[in-house]
């Protein structure tokens, strides 16, 4: 069996304008400030490994097209996600 995992505290500095949404954010969804700060790294981190694993996708398309239209369509797309628009 696992050994608990024990939570770590952190403090984190944020900007006003920064703070003002987290807040407005927490407020709307009757969150406390730490949760909904909680709930938003959860969802940033989700975003970021599903972009992560989109990229490797293309990118396997990418390499095994063999039609000149689709790769240069793949390129394109690849660009604009690494790169933004």
């Amino acid at each position: 069996m696992q050994a608990a995992q024990k939570e770590e505290r952190v403090s984190v500095t944020l900007s006003p304008e920064l703070y003002s949404e987290v807040s407005r954010r927490a407020e709307e969804n009757d969150l406390s400030l730490n949760r909904a700060i909680l709930q938003l790294l959860r969802a940033g981190i989700q975003a970021e490994n599903q972009k992560k694993q989109r990229l490797a996708e293309m990118l396997h398309q990418y390499r095994e097209t063999t039609d000149p239209q689709e790769a240069e369509r793949l390129g394109d797309e690849l660009g604009t996600l690494i790169f933004g628009r």
